[in-house]
């Protein structure tokens, strides 16, 4: 009676999907944010769950983007593009009212503008997403052309593109600085809809815990 016990339970627990990297994060599954000063207060020790897995496609790499919630309505999009660091970045999506807050309207205009060279100041020092704020930023995108999925393809390659099926075609603008450590992504849709995310490279175990749906 013993053995057939041993044996369901060891069944059992076989079937349970095994997280061990935020890359494994599905959706539903939920992870917390540790306790280090150098995440921004609002991810600090923060519990979220995940809501969408999206794809960001270049022409020589592709990437999930994992969009989580917390307590708050504030988003927290973490993804993981090549780097030397094997660094996750966490993101932030900043609406108008945040970027005319933050820099100068006719310096940031410059950025759309040729040759893309443009060198970008904060105005502000206090500012809810400060602790995410580079001294000055550099531009290094100019244009490129890239693709969003909303679909998960980490473990396949997006379909190539055809007049049925792809992802949505976006112009592609970044800024770095903070020793390449800090960014600002901008992307820019067919119809005109535009996305700018604050963005920071940090180390993985910054994310301390994680849960499998359904655990």
């Amino acid at each position: 009676m013993n053995f057939f016990k041993s044996l369901f339970n060891k069944k059992k627990t076989d079937n349970i999907r095994q997280l061990t990297q935020p890359s494994e994060l599905q959706l539903n599954d939920i992870f917390t944010f540790g306790d280090s000063f150098a995440l921004p207060e609002i991810m600090r020790k923060q519990q979220l769950q995940v809501l969408n897995i999206n794809n960001i496609e270049f022409k020589h790499q592709h990437y999930a983007q994992i969009v989580a919630q917390g307590s708050n309505t504030q988003l927290v999009y973490l993804s993981f593009p090549n780097n030397a660091q094997h660094l996750m970045q966490l993101s932030l999506l900043l609406t108008r009212d945040d970027v005319e807050q933050l820099f100068d309207m006719q310096d940031f205009s410059e950025i759309f503008e040729a040759p893309g060279n443009v060198h970008l100041r904060p105005l502000l020092k206090q500012h809810r997403y400060a602790d995410m704020l580079s001294d000055v930023y550099i531009q290094q995108n100019f244009m490129t052309t890239g693709y969003y999925h909303q679909q998960d393809f980490r473990n396949i390659s997006p379909p190539q593109f055809t007049q049925d099926e792809h992802g949505r075609e976006f112009e592609y603008y970044t800024l770095t600085g903070g020793k390449e450590q800090r960014s600002i992504e901008i992307f820019i849709f067919e119809n005109g809809d535009t996305d700018i995310y604050l963005s920071f490279l940090r180390p993985i175990n910054d994310i301390v815990e994680l849960w499998a749906k359904g655990e």
